[in-house]
């Protein structure tokens, strides 16, 4: 081999696999036995479905049924594989909140997937935001931030369809998802045995 040595390629290939281990996968209903398994007892989720299928999901965990109370905590869940019936963990954190709608005054520019011809990351959070905005029309928009793991942006619009934007650290913003239908469920619990 031409100036890699064999203790190289083994150091990386024992990263590539900790990097595999260390993703939390599995079914959305063991997610919720684990997420309430504590203090905290209630669940909301937000599947973001195609095709009838939820291959995102954020889970809202809640110490109470009572409305005015933030979540304690979030996870979003996303599945790549569509042979998978498991969920990974793409972000989770405890800091949850919504913002303005403001399409009538979005006047960002488009953005969207690889291949769409338009770019789909921008150095703001707010010109991905008004531009999935202006696109859905009159939205609930909320955020889920963490200082451990990538945040979100979810902007679901009034006839349910929505778009994703993921944001990091370096307050660069990019298109996660787009799709046509989100079912929401609230005050799930598990009884524990």
């Amino acid at each position: 081999m031409s100036g890699v040595s064999i203790s190289t390629l083994l150091a990386a290939a024992l990263c590539l696999s900790d990097a595999a281990a260390a993703a939390e996968c599995k079914d959305l209903k063991q997610f919720i036995r684990d997420e309430t398994a504590g203090a905290e007892k209630y669940v909301d989720t937000f599947s973001f479905r195609r095709d009838h299928r939820a291959d995102s999901v954020l889970m809202l965990v809640k110490a109470t049924m009572e409305k005015g109370h933030l979540p304690r905590r979030w996870l979003f869940l996303h599945r790549d594989d569509l042979n998978s019936t498991d969920l990974c963990v793409q972000g989770r954190g405890e800091e949850f909140g919504r913002h303005d709608d403001r399409h009538e005054n979005a006047s960002a520019p488009n953005f969207g997937p690889p291949g769409s011809g338009f770019p789909r990351c921008a150095a703001s959070s707010d010109a991905l935001r008004d531009w999935a905005n202006r696109e859905l029309g009159d939205s609930i928009l909320v955020y889920a931030a963490s200082k451990d793991t990538p945040g979100f942006q979810f902007v679901i619009g009034d006839d349910r369809d929505w778009i994703i934007i993921e944001y990091s650290g370096n307050q660069q913003s990019c298109y996660f998802d787009r799709g046509a239908d989100v079912l929401t469920r609230f005050n799930i619990t598990v009884i524990q045995p």
